[in-house]
This record gives C-alpha cells, structure tokens and sequence, in this order.
C-alpha cells in the first residue's frame, strides 16, 4: 500500500468537511439522554478533572522553566460514584459519498479526541450503532436545525460577520465568547499549524427568544449560523 500524499490528505479532508457534519458530543450516563450543563446539577464536580504537570530539565535534575501546565478533561467516569461515562451527539452524514470515505464507520476506531494526544489520551471506542433520524425531503446539502422560543443553543452559534446570529435584535440571550484553535495547514513543511481566526459565537446553553424561533445551519465543525430560508431538521 502506498503512502498518502499531503494532496491526498488535503482532499479526503474536504470530503469529509462537505459531506460529514458533527455536532457537539455531550456527556451521557446511559449512552442515550445527554448531560447539558444548564440542567444537570453539580457538572463541573461529576464530569470534569485537572491534571497538572511539567517538562523535566534533566542537565538540571529539575522542572524546566515556563512548562507548568494544567490539563482539564472529560473524565471517562463520573467522580460521585464512579459510574462510566459516555458521549452523545449528532452526526449528519450524505447519502452518497466519494469512495475514499465508504470507510468511515470503522475509522471510528481510531478517533481520539482534544489535547495530548500523544500521551494517550482522548481515545473513545464506539459502543453502539447510529439510530437513524428524520431526513430532509428536498435532499439539500445543507443541515438545517429548527429551535423554538425557549429552546437553548446545542453548540456554539457566531455572532459576528457574514451570515450569522443577529446580535441585539431579540433573536437568543445569552453569553458571547471568542472561538479560535489551531489548524494544521499544508505547507513545504509536514508539520505546520496556523491558529484559526477568531470568531465570537454565543456560548451553548444561550437561549433563543425569538417568538418565531430560529432555523440555523450546523457548519462541517458543529458551529450554527443563521438559515436564509426556513425548512425542516435534516438529520
């Protein structure tokens, strides 16, 4: 078997960005309800850890200068009563797809998820089928979520630039922070990472208060903007 080429890597990554949409994962104590933060008491305690640790200077016996770092993670089980922990979401994937990417389900497999990624952590093992959910019927390529008044924000939806959530006109209240991360781009060099511009998303948990609620496009990395027409949840 030959090796992939960095063009080749670069093209299964569009595929995968034009026919795979993902939305957030939350966690889960059964593997079916999500766990949401604004309506699960006590989260941050059941859910969430720390980690903290160093690079060693070894000329010097000693902690090398400036690398003290603090890692938060996802516990894989919960701290009360140490019950597992599993993650919940939806996955909006096109009927028909390029050849490279029939694999997909096994390459499940292989996901890890987040930071330190070379230290083992974040790997995840798909423990049940997908459960089919109601389809569009015009078959657009767009994903689309209907959320009515009251309805709180599943993922981030951005608030600033081209076709996104109006701010100040009534549409969602709720917390507006800056999303950003580093993306790996290919250069001469194989490993060069650029960090991604910076947008500002309401936060999840912020709730529509629009009287005819929202109809919002879930982007390739789960974000939501704001639909041009209303149609139903393709899913």
């Amino acid at each position: 078997m030959s090796r992939a080429s960095r063009a080749d890597y670069k093209c299964v990554g569009d595929a995968l960005a034009k026919s795979f949409h993902l939305g957030y994962l939350w966690p889960s104590l059964d593997g079916e309800r999500p766990c949401f933060f604004w309506e699960f008491k006590g989260f941050e305690y059941t859910f969430l850890g720390s980690y903290v640790s160093t690079a060693l200077d070894y000329s010097r016996s000693a902690a090398d200068e400036g690398t003290l770092h603090e890692v938060e993670y996802l516990s894989p089980y919960t701290r009360d009563e140490g019950r597992p922990v599993f993650l919940v979401g939806d996955l909006w994937v096109q009927d028909s797809l390029p050849e490279a990417l029939n694999g997909w389900k096994d390459a499940l497999g292989k996901v890890q998820l987040g930071g330190e990624r070379s230290y083992g952590w974040g790997r995840v093992r798909l423990l049940s089928d997908f459960k089919e959910g109601p389809r569009d019927a015009d078959g657009e390529d767009e994903v689309l979520l209907k959320l009515a008044e009251g309805d709180r924000l599943p993922a981030h939806a951005l608030a600033a630039g081209e076709g996104v959530v109006p701010r100040g006109r009534g549409t969602i209240q709720g917390p507006v922070e800056a999303l950003s991360g580093w993306e790996h781009v290919l250069r001469d060099s194989p490993r060069t990472w650029e960090l991604m511009p910076v947008r500002l998303a309401y936060a999840p948990g912020a709730m529509v208060v629009a009287e005819r609620g929202l109809d919002l496009i879930v982007g390739p990395w789960g974000w939501l903007g704001l639909s041009a027409e209303p149609r139903a949840l393709t899913h």
